[in-house]
């Protein structure tokens, strides 16, 4: 249980170092912008940042472009990355093209965008270097 919690967090390293180093240096970004920054990124999991970069460059991998709305039931696998879209979306992190998403399967992952907070953790974040090969298996999921 402890590997499944700390291999993902390894990979978030290197992720939020540029987070810190960017932030230490932009002068346009305030101490209380830098704080909320670093502590939305805290609290994001790995998954969660793959998934922020699939919603910038959703049109590299051709994801479901509807909502799960009228689907009777959810792999666990999917429901699982379906949850991960709702906390980012619930963090105003990301929105779906101003449709409702008021549950799960409202979430439309080929609509998703990052805004505002979440556009600047991408980019400070360098998330655009998160190797395809890590983003594949999500975007599987979301076909």
């Amino acid at each position: 249980m402890l590997k499944s919690q700390r291999e993902p967090e390894e990979k978030k390293l290197p992720y939020m170092a540029h987070l810190l180093a960017n932030l230490a240096f932009d002068t346009h970004i305030s101490a209380a912008m830098a704080h909320q920054m670093t502590k939305a990124a805290e609290h994001m999991t790995y998954r969660q940042l793959c998934i922020l970069q699939l919603s910038a460059s959703k049109e590299r991998f051709t994801l479901r472009r509807e909502s799960y709305r009228g689907q009777g039931s959810f792999p666990k696998d999917l429901y699982q990355i379906l949850y991960e879209y709702y906390d980012l979306k619930n963090m105003g992190l990301i929105n779906f093209g101003g449709e409702a998403t008021l549950s799960l399967p409202d979430v439309n992952p080929g609509a998703a965008t990052p805004q505002a907070l979440g556009v600047d953790i991408y980019y400070q974040m360098r998330l655009y270097k998160i190797p395809d090969a890590e983003l594949e298996p999500i975007a599987t999921l979301l076909r």
